[in-house]
């Protein structure tokens, strides 16, 4: 569906050639880099997420792999967070300045710190579980 959505995106803002007044297709052809690095970066966090699901499949939650998914997808969430402050930075320098990007960039920015502070917060988490699980074990 992702792939669908920004396909269909870049064909609208630069295949059909729509009037070039429209702010839409304007947005688009001025920020496709940006939107693509984005959808790049969240098809990355769905891919260790989707490692994680599998590790909870085996019955695995506790395990190093996922406390590294969980380190990963903070890694693409700071990614995200610096392609936003490059993108305000670019905005900046060109003179584009204007109030619903910017605070709907800046909201974006803010929703990805807490996504990164949960994530590394969650890969501490079962890592401490991993190693608590590693020591029952050596008990037994």
């Amino acid at each position: 569906l992702g792939l669908a959505f920004f396909g269909s995106a870049t064909v609208y803002g630069f295949f059909f050639r729509p009037d070039y007044n429209d702010p839409i297709p304007d947005y688009l052809r001025r920020n496709i880099v940006f939107i693509w690095i984005t959808a790049i970066l969240c098809f990355a966090i769905l891919f260790f997420f989707w490692k994680i699901v599998c590790e909870i499949a085996k019955d695995n939650s506790f395990s190093m792999e996922n406390a590294k998914s969980f380190k990963c997808m903070g890694i693409c969430g700071v990614l995200i967070i610096i392609e936003y402050l490059a993108r305000i930075l670019i905005w900046f320098i060109k003179g584009e300045i204007y109030l619903v990007p910017i605070s709907y960039t800046l909201l974006k920015i803010f929703v990805f710190i807490i996504f990164v502070i949960l994530c590394y917060a969650m890969s501490k988490l079962v890592q401490n579980a991993y190693e608590i699980k590693q020591e029952n074990e050596l008990t037994i």
